[in-house]
């Protein structure tokens, strides 16, 4: 497989694990989420290490444009799902750390 095919392959296994992580994430399944998070770090490093020199031919750009703009659009549902979740947790956080500071001044 040369480095054009492995850029498309690259695209091609992340679209459909970030289309999995959206799945998981309208399910409010946080764990699962996060381990395929993981994953989905795997493979944006490894396209990051395809030499940046390389071209691909218009169908190959075509491809990855449409992959690209489903992978953006997927992850930008997914912020908008987690974004209320992270911010109970930043709330929960901050309740803990104040009751924390209350108990540290006043003793039990």
């Amino acid at each position: 497989m040369g480095p054009q095919s492995a850029v498309i392959d690259c695209y091609e296994q992340i679209a459909p694990l970030v289309a999995r992580m959206l799945e998981l994430a309208r399910a409010g399944n946080w764990d699962g989420l996060v381990t395929l998070e993981a994953q989905f770090r795997a493979d944006i490093e490894r396209l990051k290490e395809l030499d940046p020199a390389d071209t691909l031919d218009q169908p190959q750009l075509a491809q990855k444009r449409r992959l690209l703009k489903r992978i953006l659009a997927d992850d930008a549902e997914i912020r908008n799902l987690i974004s209320p979740q992270l911010a109970r947790l930043g709330a929960l956080l901050d309740s803990m750390h104040q009751q924390q500071n209350l108990h540290q001044a006043y003793g039990q």
